[in-house]
């Protein structure tokens, strides 16, 4: 006997081959999200309905005589459709809660009227009469063995259309965006073969993507019949062995899946090998972690210190100590070090004392040994002075990548007490650098970086250490992107989606709203904390029962300065995020600013004295420095997440992370 296989388990071999394997583990098919739209089932619904009754139409319709003009067609069909779309929103009372997806799908099935009065326009009988030439047929099972000794498929199709010439369509209706489109494709050439196979009967491949206005995609019967040798059946063939097998099963090549899988947790436990898409941050956030999980973030963390696991580093570390100490004594200035070099992911800190004599001779024999460094080792190298203490900074020829995932699991215990906390990055030291929105020195960050020092890189992990544990009724985001690169990729827009205050925003006409939204909140959270008796959020939560615990609300806008062209604006948008700036931080209301120009201009004395945790990556110019810092440093960076942050302990310089390693 074949093995049997489902159209949808097909659709979801080519999103994830796992999703299929993990369904048959599981002994139930496997209901998959992504890209769905929420009212598409009652679009198919109504849709069916609308089929079965082609052949008994409303008196208004059945009326319209042969050359009726083509609107008055489409009003006649559009009321039709919008008939059902009443009856099915008087039955369910949860419509009501969904206005705007309700108009969409209002909307789709307008765009679904005029594309018949279209097709119906070529026909030559009257509208009522060739309405039924034109749907042949609405949804239809059908099932065929494809290949030799390849499987039973069976699925069901959504409509089988014929033009005015009879030759026959099979239709697939999606609301699902384009990201799908590769997949429908495949899935209606895969109907097309089953009609072939099981009744001798060829047809086109027609997709109806509704979103909600109309896209119409025709298929030719080459590229159809090419998609199914060239993709499904192999397709087939490999699902019938990892149905027999399921141990050893790729993962999907898509990165905006895991995010939302519905089986993420099973195959984490059946193949608990790290997979960067779906166990680095902010993939994971939130995700109850079996035990049983071999992950990167799961494992002990590296113990990343200056005498941790870097065994590589610590040997070219202490060989270039040997030798920076013999090119000083070359001087004829002899030097110990004090301690062993600190080796950092981009750095190695090697620090230098005279036993005896004046530093100064230390200090000029060691710019003799920094350039003699760079020119025979082509090593970029810093020598520097802090108090007492002196410095060879060097950079690493091949630095360690550093990985967010593990610097959370360092800091777990500490990040879970309280929503607000997170991680920067990792010091040269190895310790990990974590900043507090909930503290007083610290309630608000300014993140500054010229193009390719790292700042979007940043921003990502920031967002995503904020909402790794804790639940969007804790914390909630609005993302605010004028150039659309930081924020918009769909893994990461996928993954954070959950915990976001409504779309990604990208100008000022949608971020004033926002923020003039949050200046209300916080009002209105100090007149609650006023009735309750209490300090700030953090008191009123401890009193507040569960359901009535207020979350945390975080604005972070990437290049703000784009988001005004004219001193209007500016005022506008400033006078906000000053009042935002100067008390938002009891009521749990954060900032998150970052520009890559970090000019008087666009960082005012007003706007930079409110937010009190800075962190500046590589700028242009000492001036670029002192205006986030006060002071130089910034313009040395090397770029790539190498930063210094001051969040209310001193400037402190560390390696921002990445999300992963992909």
């Amino acid at each position: 006997m074949s093995e049997r296989i489902s159209v949808t388990e097909v659709r979801n071999a080519l999103r994830c081959p796992r999703i299929f394997a993990l369904g048959r583990l599981r002994q139930q098919s496997v209901a998959f999200p992504v890209g769905s739209s929420c009212l598409g089932a009652a679009f198919h619904r109504i849709v069916e309905l609308f089929s079965r009754d082609v052949e008994h139409p409303p008196s208004a319709f059945a009326a319209l005589e042969a050359g009726t003009p083509r609107d008055e067609v489409e009003a006649k069909l559009v009321r039709w459709l919008l008939d059902y779309l009443f009856r099915e929103l008087e039955a369910d009372a949860a419509y009501a809660t969904m206005p705007g997806e309700v108009d969409d799908l209002a909307e789709a099935l307008r765009e679904f009227g005029r594309h018949l009065a279209g097709r119906l326009s070529a026909f030559a009988e009257v509208p009522a009469k060739a309405l039924p030439l034109l749907v042949r047929a609405g949804e239809r099972s059908l099932e065929a063995v494809l290949g030799e000794g390849g499987p039973l498929v069976h699925g069901r199709l959504d409509a089988l259309y014929a033009d005015r010439n009879g030759n026959l369509e099979v239709i697939e209706y999606k609301l699902t965006d384009e990201a799908n489109d590769e997949m429908d494709r495949a899935q209606v050439a895969l109907y097309r073969e089953l009609l072939r196979v099981a009744d001798d009967v060829a047809a086109t491949p027609v997709i109806l993507r509704f979103s909600p206005t109309l896209r119409e995609t025709t298929l030719t019967a080459d590229s159809a019949d090419s998609m199914v040798a060239r993709v499904v059946l192999p397709l087939l063939t490999n699902m019938i062995t990892w149905a027999a097998d399921p141990s050893d099963v790729p993962a999907t090549h898509r990165k905006d899946l895991c995010s939302a899988c519905p089986v993420a947790r099973e195959c984490g436990e059946t193949y608990p090998d790290r997979l960067p898409v779906r166990d680095d941050p902010p993939v994971a956030a939130t995700r109850p972690r079996p035990s049983t999980r071999a992950s990167a973030l799961d494992a002990a963390p590296l113990p990343m210190t200056a005498h941790g696991a870097d065994e590589q580093g610590q040997k070219e570390a202490e060989a270039l100590r040997d030798r920076i100490l013999g090119e000083l004594k070359k001087q004829g200035a002899s030097a110990v070090c004090p301690r062993a070099p600190i080796v950092g992911p981009t750095l190695y800190l090697i620090e230098v004392s005279r036993p005896r004599g004046p530093v100064s001779q230390l200090d000029r024999a060691a710019e003799d040994v920094r350039h003699r460094l760079a020119a025979e080792a082509d090593l970029d190298v810093s020598y520097e002075k802090q108090g007492g203490h002196r410095l060879f900074v060097v950079k690493r020829p091949k630095p360690r990548r550093v990985l967010l995932g593990p610097l959370l699991e360092q800091k777990r215990d500490w990040l879970l007490q309280r929503p607000g906390r997170f991680v920067v990055g990792q010091q040269p030291d190895g310790e990990v650098l974590c900043a507090d929105l909930s503290d007083s020195s610290t309630p608000h960050l300014l993140v500054a970086g010229q193009s390719g020092s790292g700042k979007s890189v940043l921003l990502q992990s920031i967002v995503a250490a904020l909402l790794q544990f804790h639940a969007p009724d804790a914390i909630r985001f609005v993302l605010v992107d004028p150039k659309r690169v930081t924020f918009n990729g769909p893994s990461f827009r996928s993954a954070v989606a959950a915990h976001l205050e409504g779309p990604i925003r990208a100008g000022l006409e949608d971020t004033l709203p926002v923020i003039e939204q949050l200046v209300a909140v916080m009002e209105e959270r100090y007149k609650l904390f006023e009735s309750a008796q209490v300090m700030d959020i953090e008191e009123f939560n401890e009193q507040a029962p569960s359901a009535d615990r207020l979350n945390r609300r975080v604005l972070v806008i990437d290049e703000f300065q784009d988001l005004f062209t004219d001193k209007a604006s500016s005022q506008a948008f400033f006078a906000g995020i000053r009042r935002l700036g100067a008390k938002a931080r009891a009521a749990g209301v954060h900032l998150i600013l970052a520009t890559q120009r970090p000019d008087r201009e666009t960082v005012p004395p007003i706007i930079k004295s409110n937010l009190g945790g800075k962190i500046a990556l590589q700028v242009a110019s000492q001036t670029n420095s002192r205006i986030i810092l006060d002071q130089n440093g910034a313009e040395r960076l090397l770029g790539k997440g190498d930063l210094l942050a001051s969040l209310g302990r001193g400037v402190v310089r560390a390696q921002a992370p990445l999300l992963s390693e992909r």
